[in-house]
């Protein structure tokens, strides 16, 4: 949403003080109030134009996991979009899950990609959701995620080259609003049940752009 946009909302809503005579000095103070939280909630919008900048860097990412059936516990085999890191699944003591995806090798040599809530439905504290989405440009050529057409929390099937698009839900935004991630498959070394993959995560909220840098919307 852009300035001027933002600037007709609040001129629309801000009530007049003409208006605001006829209303007990407790009713005043009410409209006032609920005036300044439903610009709050305009101003934070989908990404575009947005007033606040974004402050968190996208960057691509190589990582190396492994497969999660037939490799050592001690292998990562799972991957966090909040922090960007590698891990092996479990539950951590506070009750929630120290990943957002996992990895496995079917029999049919492709990758499996396996949401929190597929792999442990019912931890303590809850499984993340996420939303995937395949798109069928190349992980470079994609700059921005789609706004619609997000599958809740399926596993997907990944050759070499399939490029997904991830809505992660539980993002710590303050209103709630999803951030938004991409991952390739660049290759699998089945002999080692091993898979290479690239990731970027844009941590701004609510921002869609999937571009290296400081994300403009």
């Amino acid at each position: 949403m852009g300035t001027t946009l933002l600037q007709r909302i609040v001129g629309a809503l801000r009530p007049t003080q003409r208006a605001l005579s006829f209303l007990p000095r407790t009713s005043r103070w009410l409209v006032v109030a609920l005036t300044a939280t439903v610009v709050a909630v305009s101003a934070c919008g989908d990404g575009d134009g947005l007033t606040s900048p974004a402050t968190a860097e996208n960057v691509t990412r190589t990582y190396s996991v492994y497969a999660l059936s037939g490799t050592s516990s001690a292998l990562p085999a799972a991957y966090q979009f909040t922090s960007e890191s590698l891990t092996r699944p479990q539950v951590l003591p506070s009750g929630s899950l120290n990943f957002d995806v996992a990895f496995d090798i079917g029999a049919d040599g492709r990758v499996r990609i396996l949401p929190a809530r597929i792999v442990a439905p019912a931890p303590p504290n809850g499984s993340p959701s996420l939303g995937v989405l395949k798109v069928t440009q190349a992980f470079d050529a994609l700059t921005k995620a789609p706004d619609r057409g997000y599958l809740s929390d399926s596993t997907v099937v990944a050759g070499i080259g399939d490029t997904y698009v991830f809505e992660v839900r539980q993002s710590g935004c303050i209103y709630q609003e999803p951030f938004y991630a991409k991952l390739t498959v660049d290759s699998i070394i089945a002999a080692e049940r091993r898979i290479v993959f690239r990731s970027l995560v844009n941590r701004n909220c609510s921002f869609r752009s999937l571009s290296n840098g400081v994300p403009k919307n």
